[in-house]
């Protein structure tokens, strides 16, 4: 629409738009006006947004020269998206001339309702990507997805391309543009797959706990029950699906004895875990005698670190 050109009276002479010719069938514009769109949200979005565009060209304000070129153009795509017919975007022909386009049967753009248009050459590249993300949209089912934002970046795009080709308003280039640009981020953002669900954050394993004994004994002491209490908290709280508790004693004494204490160390904490809430079913014990010393010593050496039982964690 040649809002700022199109002030000048028409009797003073063809603008170079104004040259194209065209026949002024304003019966086809009436005839958009009074169609019901029907069908999908998408053609419904198309006709509002083509007749919108058809209206600006026809000048109800009267303060342009009318343009029934492209009145015609939207109007006959209102139509076709009222009746449900699949209305594509407009294409792009090419570089716009220099000269702009004539009356002399050699730019076929201006002499009829034009399939696609002529673009000036700097905004080729920002045009053709624009389409070419539009197109990839819609393969992307945005027509059903988000129609009437795909709808309006359709519309806002043939608006674009009609400015662009006309070349004379900068302020309506940009405007529909940004319309265009605005429309279709909103499609792209309605096509974005959904963020993944927030991962539950998992407790932190904790390492083997250990108890220790007192010389020869397998007493649980003070100390070791709050230990153990502990440990068998972390096992609920963390999943443990059950817990291995290995027997140590130090090298003092006969392996042979060693073996018999370390089994009854073992058992002793496995015992103060049950009291905790642990099913003792889910608890099995092992007894390493001096053979595992946390510490490495001598046959004989008392060694109170050695004096031990370690309790393992067990997940799946």
């Amino acid at each position: 629409m040649n809002r700022m050109v199109k002030l000048v009276v028409a009797g003073l002479g063809a603008l170079t738009l104004a040259a194209c010719a065209t026949t002024d069938n304003v019966d086809l514009y009436n005839q958009a006006k009074g169609t019901a769109p029907a069908g999908s949200a998408f053609n419904v979005g198309l006709y509002n947004g083509y007749i919108q565009l058809a209206t600006e060209e026809e000048n109800p304000y009267g303060d342009y020269v009318i343009d029934p070129r492209d009145r015609d153009y939207f109007a006959q795509k209102a139509i076709d998206a009222a009746s449900g017919k699949t209305v594509m975007p407009t294409n792009v022909a090419g570089q716009l001339p220099p000269e702009g386009c004539g009356d002399d049967q050699t730019k076929p753009p201006c002499l009829k309702v034009p399939d696609s248009r002529p673009i000036p050459g700097d905004a080729m590249a920002d045009v053709t990507d624009g389409r070419s993300r539009l197109m990839a949209a819609f393969d992307a089912g945005a027509r059903d997805k988000a129609p009437e934002a795909a709808a309006r970046a359709q519309t806002q795009f043939d608006c674009w391309l009609e400015q662009l080709e006309e070349n004379y308003q900068p302020q309506d280039i940009a405007r529909c543009r940004q319309g265009f640009m605005d429309a279709l981020a909103e499609v792209e953002k309605a096509l974005a797959p959904p963020p993944p669900p927030p991962q539950a954050e998992q407790p932190t394993r904790p390492e083997p706990f250990l108890v220790f004994f007192d010389f020869d004994k397998s007493d649980i002491t003070p100390d070791s029950a709050r230990i153990i209490s502990e440990a068998a908290q972390r096992a609920k709280e963390t999943g443990a699906v059950a817990i291995q508790v290995i027997g140590h004693t130090d090298r003092a004494g006969s392996v042979s004895y060693n073996q018999k204490l370390s089994m009854r160390r073992a058992n002793a904490v496995k015992a103060e875990l049950a009291k905790n809430g642990i099913d003792a079913s889910t608890i099995t014990v092992e007894g390493r005698g001096e053979s595992d010393p946390l510490v490495p010593t001598a046959d004989g050496v008392r060694e109170p670190q050695n004096r031990r039982a370690e309790g393992i964690w067990i997940y799946r």
